[in-house]
């Protein structure tokens, strides 16, 4: 039967609600009551003798008990919540898991000889494995004796081993030992040695920065040594995992796990990807909208293919269920966040784009741009005051990204919220500030373009008169006064925005949404019909300044139809561009204010 994505995952929300009941109604322990789950999963299929005693169970599960997957749902339910985010392991959706599967190895293909899965938390890539591989006409038996898990919590071991033999039941296999499958180890110490080095290697690892936990394990820091030049110092522990399954791997082998997104386009890990783009090609990329997994990290898989051709085309898919995408017969292989992109509908861009030239040029010919850090942001942060307009001076406006629309300041009309307090005309009294901090913000009151980032298209707004004072994260770019409409006509371009998107992809807090530092905002390409670029940066030119919001908006949608055109891209630029601009993510703005 074939189920929609929302179906899927509405599945998948049932069950882990039913199991987060039972969790919280047993008073047993989370490895007792996930013996108890087992148990009843195999009498289901006839295979576990009663006891004699009454089921520690109260409630029947949605579905009926005839599904392997009910150990781990169960487990990863019972287990703390402080516990798995400690260990960055958290419950893979099981149509997650299945597409996962079948894009590491497509129906059109052999089954493999062998897959494993190195983290294997519950077991649920194990269990996908199985049913792929019994559809691709191997035997159950043979199916068992060709996998292999590990993972270094022990109770995760018990909790695959308990699946395993579940799913043996299931399909008529009465003598299974899990202890010869699933072992308990680190995979950044070793890989079980009877594992063959060109099989697929598949699963979702730990998630984990010092950003986050400021802690960094014995293992980790052990393989990072001598690995620098791949992983940052803030490279994910997923991606560590990644780079350990690449090593290992041979030729003819695929490795597939799931990734931050951050991995697809972060400083720490392009080392990594540039390592992978020699030793082990991208073969397929999957990403979503959908928060599909219940920790805060928006999460990717990338499958690659170690000692493979470089030059092959790369498969996508989207969506909670892995749907695969049609982007034509093929998609040439780019930079993971590219494709990624496109995965989600990003368009096809101008020649000059995908190939630029130096004689295009860069903005940061025009250009320099900087951002305030937590010092300029608490500084402002204590010297921040209501406006009122007492005695008639022109008052210092502070301006967040709340307040900056395309074209548009929303400074006193509409209200904000910053340093966790609510403001309508915040103003910025200099002689509050420390020596440091005000030299940097007196630096900032000049002509310049105040940018906004974090949205699902970038926003600029020109304040000619230099009274803008922008707040973490607003972005100030400087230029000569000649030069700022031309400067706001390229970062209103959808062109540009497509282009940035494609290129920094996985960097921002919402998957729509663009976040540019300073320096990336310097390569952002300029126009090649530099007639059209002037005509637009006329429009923005006679702009009366405090204009609506609503002239503001109509404004910037008008430069945008300009500046696709002097980028020479078509009308379905454009529409892509307007409609993310009419729906702007919501912006986090506790998330912001926490710098």
């Amino acid at each position: 039967m074939n189920t929609s994505p929302s179906a899927a995952l509405t599945r998948d929300r049932r069950l882990r609600s039913w199991a987060r009941a039972l969790a919280a109604d047993s008073e047993l322990s989370a490895v007792d009551l996930t013996t108890a789950v087992a148990r009843q999963v195999q009498a289901a299929f006839g295979t576990e003798p009663s006891t004699g005693t009454p089921s520690p169970i109260g409630q029947d599960p949605p579905d009926g008990w005839t599904n392997p997957w009910l150990p781990g749902i169960v487990h990863e339910q019972a287990v703390s919540p402080e516990r798995r985010t400690a260990r960055g392991a958290w419950y893979t959706p099981r149509s997650v898991v299945e597409g996962l599967v079948r894009l590491a190895v497509p129906g059109d293909q052999p089954p493999p000889a062998f897959v494993a899965d190195p983290t294997c938390g519950g077991g649920a890539f194990l269990l996908a494995a199985l049913d792929h591989l019994v559809a691709g006409g191997v035997t159950p038996t043979a199916a068992l004796a060709s996998i292999g898990g590990q993972d270094i919590d022990p109770d995760a071991v018990m909790v695959t081993g308990l699946s395993i033999r579940c799913w043996a039941a299931a399909n008529g296999v009465r003598d299974v030992d899990p202890d010869t499958i699933v072992t308990c180890g680190d995979a950044l110490d070793r890989y079980p040695d009877p594992w063959p080095t060109s099989g697929v290697i598949v699963g979702n690892p730990p998630f984990g920065t010092p950003l986050r936990t400021g802690a960094v394990a014995d293992a980790v820091t052990r393989f990072r040594e001598g690995r620098e030049n791949l992983l940052g110092p803030y490279a994910d522990l997923a991606a560590a995992h990644l780079l350990a399954a690449v090593e290992r791997a041979t030729a003819g082998a695929t490795v597939a796990l799931v990734q931050p997104q951050s991995v697809l386009s972060g400083r720490d890990t392009e080392g990594l990807r540039t390592h992978c783009r020699s030793r082990a090609p991208l073969r397929a990329l999957w990403a979503a909208r959908e928060a599909v997994f219940d920790a805060g990290v928006r999460a990717c898989a990338v499958v690659v293919a170690p000692g493979a051709e470089t030059d092959r085309p790369v498969r996508l898919a989207a969506g909670p269920d892995v749907t695969p995408v049609d982007r034509g017969s093929s998609v040439v292989a780019g930079s993971w966040s590219g494709l990624a992109a496109a995965a989600l509908g990003a368009p096809s861009l101008p020649i000059q784009l995908t190939s630029p030239t130096e004689e295009t040029g860069r903005l940061g010919d025009l250009i320099t741009a900087t951002a305030g850090f937590r010092d300029e942001y608490y500084g402002l942060v204590a010297a921040c005051g209501e406006w009122t307009g007492d005695d008639g001076a022109e008052p210092n406006r502070l301006v967040t990204v709340g307040s900056v629309d395309p074209l548009g300041s929303l400074w006193g009309t509409e209200p904000i919220k910053f340093g966790r307090r609510p403001w309508h005309r915040p103003t910025v009294d200099l002689d509050a500030l420390d020596g440091k901090v005000r030299a940097w913000t007196e630096r900032q009151m000049v002509p310049k373009v105040v940018l906004a980032t974090q949205s699902r298209v970038l926003e600029p707004v020109v304040d000619r008169i230099g009274t803008l004072i922008p707040a973490t994260p607003l972005l100030a770019i400087h230029a000569d006064a000649e030069d700022l409409d031309r400067v706001a006509a390229v970062l209103l371009a959808p062109p540009v925005v497509a282009w940035a998107w494609q290129r920094w992809f996985g960097s921002a807090l919402a998957v729509d949404a663009l976040k540019l530092a300073a320096r990336q905002v310097a390569e952002l390409p300029l126009p090649t019909d530099r007639g059209a670029w002037q005509e637009a940066a006329a429009m923005v030119a006679a702009a009366p300044d405090g204009q609506p919001a609503a002239a503001a908006w109509a404004l910037a949608c008008a430069v945008a139809e300009v500046m696709n055109r002097a980028y020479g891209a078509d009308d379905g630029v454009y529409r892509w561009w307007l409609a993310r601009a009419r729906r702007p993510a919501p912006v986090d703005i506790a998330a912001v204010d926490a710098g």
